[in-house]
């Protein structure tokens, strides 16, 4: 099920209401909660339920094993193989065949094994994701940062609870088992106008920003290599796909939280205004933060992070970045995509030596103004340089898109989707917005009271009512695109 679809207006609002009925009586909210997020991820697809409930048994009994076997390190190393090795298998199976079948015909030789047609192999959505949610739970589990779960339905209510489970966050055991304890199931939302708010604001962004800019910008994707975009300016397409993947994905994010809240769960965001990132190390801090942590303790530091020598901590990093971009699709142009990220976090470290470094950053006044300026404005174009391997699968399809940014005709700098004014004045707007909305909370956090809270109450529900209604007058219609991250 899609959050945008018309279904799930009756759906969550359904649920909410028999939470509310029995949120007093913990097994009940327990069994209400797993039932409806089963229902969530097998509505389209009940198919595809078995190796969700496959993955919840295997990972409760894995936690159980860490817990009482003399040789924990085994278990955990069969948990994390059967996680990582069902979902190489489910989402690799067909890159590893058609790459197989390439390498023998490039020989001479006949595959065995004819590739999948696309389509012919259906990859579990949001398996990226609860696979990696096994993962931290069992290696928090044997590293005894947290106590493994002896309830089966409470291990896989907190696996597979539908606002995160199809694209995250990815959450710790601490964020969000520890509240499913016997006595600490929550009995009421929480911060129920934070909660409408990041409702309001997901909807927003996915069903004006995101699903308009998609509209915009697949014509040009779908043919950059044919002769019909001969001559087409291809960066402005790419900074609308940049900023069609940051909305549609924090959109997700806005919408799992605020639902998150309303069941009386807080969980970590996942974006903090990544394309301000002056260094391509700080945009990974920045966007997809609960992956970044999760890469950065579960595969840079068990590697050896950055205590074993210079040349050791760069190959860390690439690996970590190779690994990172092959979990999110199974194509060698996001291998591609997680290594341009690696060369790029190399690079940095080498920029970290340069004794230029410390002298510009404490610039001030204009000249410290203009050069984080173009520190942003270089991160952006590096991340947008990634981002064409990221959209477009087919090497040679990658490769036409980045030549279209320095090759293009005159007559053809703005035309098409990157030339609707209006689609651009909506960006623009929604940044001022979100500029002044920031500057508000901040002047807000350094004065006491400065308006009675009923007051700042009725004027967020007021706000979040309006943004809502703008995104359902201003959305393209028409059938709404899945979330971008669907597909990981």
């Amino acid at each position: 099920m899609n959050f945008t679809e018309p279904s799930f207006l009756y759906f969550a609002p359904a649920v909410f209401l028999l939470w509310q009925l029995c949120r007093r009586r913990e097994s009940w909210q327990v069994a209400l909660l797993l039932t409806a997020s089963l229902l969530f991820y097998g509505f389209h697809q009940p198919k595809l339920l078995p190796i969700l409930l496959l993955y919840c048994v295997v990972d409760w009994l894995v936690g159980l094993g860490l817990t009482r076997s003399r040789r924990p390190r085994v278990v955990l190393t069969l948990g994390v193989g059967f996680n990582l090795g069902l979902l190489a298998f489910y989402k690799y199976t067909p890159l590893v065949l058609a790459t197989a079948a390439w390498l023998l015909n490039q020989a001479g030789l006949r595959s065995p094994f004819a590739p999948p047609a696309a389509g012919d192999w259906p990859i579990p959505f949001g398996i990226s994701f609860y696979a990696f949610t096994g993962v931290a739970y069992m290696v928090d589990v044997f590293r005894r940062n947290a106590t493994a779960e002896t309830s089966l339905s409470r291990y896989a209510l907190s696996a597979v609870f539908f606002p995160h489970l199809v694209a995250g966050p990815i959450l710790r055991a601490d964020e969000f088992l520890a509240h499913l304890r016997p006595g600490r199931t929550p009995r009421a939302p929480l911060a129920p106008a934070e909660a409408g708010w990041l409702l309001a604001r997901g909807f927003f962004k996915k069903m004006v920003l995101a699903d308009r800019i998609s509209a915009a910008v697949d014509p040009f994707f779908a043919h950059v290599g044919d002769p019909t975009t001969a001559g087409v300016w291809a960066l402005p397409y790419v900074w609308l796909y940049a900023l069609q993947i940051y909305f549609d994905f924090s959109a997700y994010t806005d919408i799992a939280r605020g639902l998150g809240l309303l069941f009386g769960y807080r969980w970590p965001d996942n974006f903090n205004w990544p394309y301000l990132a002056e260094s391509v190390a700080e945009f990974w801090r920045r966007w997809h933060i609960t992956l970044s942590r999760f890469l950065r303790d579960y595969l840079y530091i068990p590697l050896g992070g950055s205590r074993r020598g210079w040349w050791r901590t760069n190959l860390n990093l690439m690996l970590t970045m190779l690994l990172g971009g092959l979990w999110h699709g199974a194509s060698w142009s996001f291998l591609l995509w997680g290594g341009l990220h690696g060369v790029f976090l190399i690079v940095h470290r080498f920029w970290l030596l340069c004794p230029w470094r410390d002298r510009l950053a404490r610039l001030t006044g204009p000249a410290g103004f203009l050069w984080r300026g173009a520190c942003i404005a270089l991160t952006f174009h590096a991340v947008c340089l990634a981002w064409c391997f990221f959209r477009l699968p087919a090497l040679p399809d990658s490769l036409a898109c980045v030549a279209k940014w320095f090759v293009f005709n005159s007559d053809k700098v703005w035309v098409g989707g990157a030339a609707d004014a209006s689609l651009w004045a909506a960006l623009a707007g929604y940044g001022l917005l979100a500029a002044l909305a920031g500057r508000a909370q901040r002047w807000l956090e350094t004065r006491p009271r400065p308006f009675p809270a009923p007051f700042l109450r009725g004027f967020v529900w007021t706000f979040s009512l309006m943004l809502l209604l703008l995104a359902v007058l201003l959305s393209p219609g028409g059938t709404a695109p899945a979330f971008i991250y669907f597909q990981f």
